[in-house]
């Protein structure tokens, strides 16, 4: 499973592009290009006027600066002045105006447009924004502030705005805090706080919460257990291509639970979910090859699908493809590639290959 800050920082870097891509191009409507009409709508108005002659000491209208700093920071009919636009983002942030505050938090975050990185300055705007009740910068400022190689970690004040994020409404915020409490990750691991989190995101259509949700259903963790709720999650999540949730409904087909048993449907979820990347699908589809349910015993296919697991670290896949290589199916018999990968399952404290390591005579592994 992902780290829920590795998660967040991704979806925030995502964030940053979306939300400057506006500036940069007229054809890309993005949040900033947005956000600037917005702000000409509410306030009545649009900027006139040469945005390059323009001084932050000159400047009157928050608004119209950051609209000018924009244009200078990424070269919308004048020529692009980095140094000048970052004044003028920072006279208008400076002078409260949300939008140049969360413009500059998202640029000195990732860097980029002749800005260096820089997440203390980022920290500060995004603060800034967040106290403004901003739940993008709430969530953006949470993030950065559980990273854990950068000079502004604040776990406990990370979780503080995660919260404030999530409660704002922020899908992603919520689906982070899902995780970091089904994991225990900063704070202390809570089934049930898990499961309210990623409902609130599944609510909302994330495909990541709502495969979580249904495994907490499936498990009876945090909820009251419930086939019927877990495929229902799971088959909306797949909807969207989580290959997780796929797996998971392969499983579950597979062996009745909630609806009747289908090996072939089984190995067509696995199928999807293998060819998606999941290392359980991969795992399960090579099992379903192994023993033939649902198509035809493959032990060249199993061997392939276990193989493309164990890559990813999966123990189980390590075990059964350390088995295949000690018995010679799908490939001549190898004993040095059936105890490395038997050897690797165990070190992850796989029962399987503890048990064989234990009772397998060492002329037969």
């Amino acid at each position: 499973m992902l780290d829920a800050v590795k998660v967040m920082l991704a979806w925030i870097a995502l964030l940053a592009a979306v939300f400057t891509a506006g500036c940069r191009s007229p054809r890309l409507p993005g949040v900033c290009r947005i956000l600037l009409g917005a702000a000409a709508e509410k306030d009545g108005k649009t900027s006139t006027g040469s945005a390059a002659a323009v001084e932050p000491s000159a400047v009157q209208d928050a608004a119209d600066a950051y609209a000018r700093g924009c244009e200078l920071l990424y070269g919308e009919g004048v020529e692009r002045d980095s140094e000048k636009a970052l004044r003028l983002l920072r006279a208008a942030a400076g002078h409260g105006h949300l939008n140049a505050q969360i413009t500059l938090g998202l640029l000195f975050l990732n860097g980029g447009s002749d800005v260096a990185k820089d997440e203390t300055q980022s920290a500060k705007w995004l603060e800034l924004a967040a106290r403004q009740g901003n739940v993008m910068a709430q969530g953006s400022l949470g993030a950065l502030y559980l990273a854990k190689d950068t000079p502004v970690r604040d776990p406990e004040a990370g979780v503080v705005w995660l919260k404030q994020a999530g409660n704002g409404g922020d899908a992603t915020a919520q689906a982070a805090l899902g995780l970091m409490y089904g994991k225990g990750y900063v704070v202390a691991q809570n089934d049930s706080e898990s499961a309210r989190w990623n409902r609130m995101a599944a609510d909302q259509g994330d495909a990541d919460a709502q495969t979580r949700l249904g495994i907490a259903f499936y498990r009876g963790r945090g909820v009251e257990r419930s086939y019927g709720e877990a495929l229902k999650l799971f088959r909306l999540a797949a909807a969207q291509g989580q290959a997780s949730a796929m797996s998971n409904l392969g499983v579950m087909t597979a062996k009745g639970e909630g609806l009747d048993k289908d090996e072939q449907a089984a190995f067509e979820w696995f199928r999807k979910a293998a060819e998606a990347g999941d290392d359980d699908g991969q795992s399960n589809l090579g099992a379903a090859y192994h023993q033939g349910a649902g198509v035809a015993q493959d032990y060249a296919e199993a061997l392939k699908w276990f193989t493309r697991a164990a890559e990813q670290g999966h123990a189980l896949a390590q075990f059964r493809l350390g088995y295949m290589y000690a018995r010679g199916q799908g490939a001549a018999a190898d004993a040095a590639k059936a105890a490395e990968w038997i050897g690797k399952a165990a070190a992850q404290g796989n029962a399987l290959a503890l048990k064989w390591l234990r009772e397998q005579p060492a002329s037969d592994r």
